[in-house]
C-alpha cells in the first residue's frame, strides 16, 4: 500500500490560494524549503481535495470511486461537488492500472496502513442499494487488503476517519482525544482497532480542552516531512511533542491552520499526495 511515508509529491485545490491565503504562503514556502514537489489542481469547486481526488492503492494503481456524499445534497452545496475527471491532468492516472470503484464514498474516510484501511462505517449508510457484505467486496477487491470498519458518530455527519486516526508505521495508528468528548464513542472506537493495530492516543493535559483540538490528528505527511496544524491553544506545543514522538525518522513541523480548521477541515483534507515517478505527467500549475 502507498501510504503518506512513500508520497513525494503533494497537490492543493486551485481555489486555496483565495480561500486560505495566508495557509498556502506557509505551506508554499515549507515545501519550497524543503524540496517537496508540490501543485495546484485546476478545475476544482472546493478545497477538500482529499476528499475527491483518487486514491493510489499500490505503484501505478489508482482508484477512482463515486463522490457525491450526502452532506453536500442541498442546491447551495450541491454547486461545491468536484468532477474529478475535469482536473487537468487527471488522465495520466489512467494510464496504468485503474478501478472504477461503485460506491459512494469520500477520500477522507479513507486512512491507508501498510497492509490494510480504516474507514467509519458511513460508508454503508452512503450506499444503501448494496448489502453490506457487497460493499466490503468491493473495497477488498479493490485495495487487495482487508478493512477496518469503525463505529460511524451521527454527530459527525462527514464520517472522515482521517478526523479519527493516522498510519505512523508498523502496524499502529495514532487516534485523535475523542474520550475528551465522548468517552463511549471512543471506547467503541478502541475496542476495534485494538483486534487489528497497536493505538496510541494523543492527550492534552490543559485546564480547558478546546474543542478543535480533533485538528491535530488531521496533520499532512509526504514523505518524511510531517506538518501539524497549530490553532493558536495551549494544545499546539502538546500536539507537536507527540506527534514528534511517535515520528522520531521524521521533521515534523507546526503549521497555523486556523483558515481551514475555521471551514471544518485541516491539513491532511485540504491536501492530496502521492508517489508519482513522473511528476511531469500531472501537468499541474503553480501561482
Amino acid at each position: 500500500m502507498i501510504t503518506d511515508h512513500l508520497t513525494n509529491a503533494v497537490f492543493f485545490s486551485d481555489l486555496l490560494p483565495r480561500k486560505c491565503p495566508q495557509l498556502y504562503e506557509r505551506l508554499h514556502q515549507i515545501l519550497s524549503e524543503n524540496h517537496v514537489n508540490h501543485r495546484l489542481l485546476s478545475n476544482t469547486k472546493d478545497i477538500w481535495c482529499r476528499d475527491y481526488m483518487p486514491i493510489q492503492a499500490h505503484g501505478n494503481h489508482f482508484v477512482f470511486y463515486k463522490y457525491h456524499p450526502d452532506y453536500l445534497q442541498t442546491p447551495f452545496y450541491k454547486r461545491t461537488i468536484t468532477d474529478v475527471n475535469r482536473i487537468d491532468g487527471i488522465e495520466c492516472l489512467r494510464r496504468d492500472k485503474v478501478t472504477d470503484l461503485d460506491l459512494v464514498m469520500d477520500g477522507g474516510n479513507l486512512v491507508k496502513c501498510a497492509d490494510k484501511v480504516i474507514m467509519t462505517e458511513k460508508v454503508f449508510v452512503e450506499n444503501k442499494d448494496k448489502k453490506r457484505e457487497t460493499v466490503i467486496k468491493f473495497l477488498e477487491e479493490a485495495f487487495q487488503c482487508p478493512f477496518i470498519f469503525l463505529p460511524w458518530d451521527e454527530n459527525e455527519p462527514l464520517g472522515h476517519s482521517d478526523g479519527i486516526v493516522h498510519y505512523i508505521g508498523g502496524n499502529k495508528v495514532l487516534m485523535t482525544n475523542y474520550a475528551d468528548f465522548d468517552p463511549s464513542m471512543a471506547r467503541r472506537m478502541r475496542n476495534v482497532l485494538e483486534k487489528h493495530v497497536e493505538v496510541i492516543t494523543l492527550s492534552y493535559p490543559v485546564k480547558r480542552m478546546h474543542w478543535r483540538s480533533w485538528a491535530y490528528i488531521n496533520y499532512m505527511q509526504i514523505g518524511p516531512l510531517v506538518l501539524v496544524p497549530q490553532l493558536r491553544l495551549p494544545e499546539d506545543e502538546l500536539a507537536l511533542e507527540q506527534i514528534k514522538a511517535v515520528l522520531p525518522e521524521c521533521k515534523v513541523l507546526g503549521v497555523p491552520a486556523l483558515e481551514a480548521v475555521r471551514k471544518g477541515g485541516a491539513l491532511n483534507c485540504v491536501s492530496w499526495n502521492a508517489f508519482i515517478p513522473h511528476l511531469k505527467l500531472l501537468q499541474t500549475k503553480l501561482p
